[in-house]
């Protein structure tokens, strides 16, 4: 028998009405969970590395600025040399040059020279605070005139290097070849090292930095740390 109009409706209206059971929405939001957590997770590892290889990163170039920095100065200590000037002349003026060297410790140095090329001789100091330690530990750099040094003006220190690890920053080579021994200086009060060597035939002065992340990872808990050493020659040794 045919349906009736009316009663074809009902039923294609009822079929319409039809839907998922609870039990398939749940199944379907489990699994929309999971998958979720999984790109969650995956995209907080991804958050986690960029971040270590920011502060890697960070960590690395502000070692590398100082190491540039501090090799390029020493390259300019001793100049001009004394023996550029009449004996009488550097007598009479000691601010015209630099004495090179002036004190030397695993966590401090002191050097005159004329480090950024403008013909006035610089007194420069880079210090480890504190300088024995415990770390971590700050790298400062200040510098001042040799007229106004000797003229009783300290200098003005900033901030070079943070949350240094290792106190011994400096290490030294003397012409022949030994390992200085230090503290070296100062001069000119005593300017020998403490192996008797003289401070003033010191060739290189080697630097070691070993430097810590601010913040630890978060799931291991472990520092990003980096470690770069490098080396400056001394070129105006006084004669042997």
């Amino acid at each position: 028998m045919p349906q009736t109009p009316r009663k074809y409706c009902r039923e294609f209206i009822s079929r319409k009405q039809w839907g998922f059971s609870l039990l398939e929405l749940m199944a379907v939001l489990a699994i929309l969970s999971i998958v979720m957590a999984v790109v969650m997770t995956g995209v907080s590892q991804l958050q986690r590395k960029a971040t270590n290889e920011s502060q890697r990163v960070d960590l690395t170039q502000e070692s590398r600025q100082f190491m540039d920095q501090i090799v390029k100065d020493l390259h300019h200590a001793g100049y001009p040399n004394a023996r550029m000037f009449d004996a009488a002349v550097a007598a009479a003026n000691p601010t015209y040059y630099g004495d090179g060297i002036m004190q030397l410790r695993p966590g401090y140095l002191q050097f005159e020279g004329d480090v950024d090329g403008t013909g006035t001789v610089s007194e420069v100091f880079v210090q480890l605070v504190p300088e024995l330690g415990p770390c971590p530990c700050t790298l400062q750099r200040g510098s001042v005139s040799k007229a106004q040094w000797l003229g009783g003006v300290g200098p003005a220190y900033y901030t070079q290097v943070d949350n240094v690890m290792n106190t011994n920053i400096f290490t030294a080579l003397h012409t022949d070849g030994t390992n200085a021994v230090m503290p070296c200086g100062p001069k000119p009060g005593t300017p020998s090292c403490a192996d008797g060597n003289s401070i003033d035939f010191i060739k290189s002065v080697g630097l070691t930095l070993n430097v810590r992340s601010l913040n630890p990872d978060m799931p291991d808990k472990a520092y990003t740390t980096v470690t770069m050493s490098s080396d400056a020659k001394i070129s105006n040794l006084k004669p042997n």
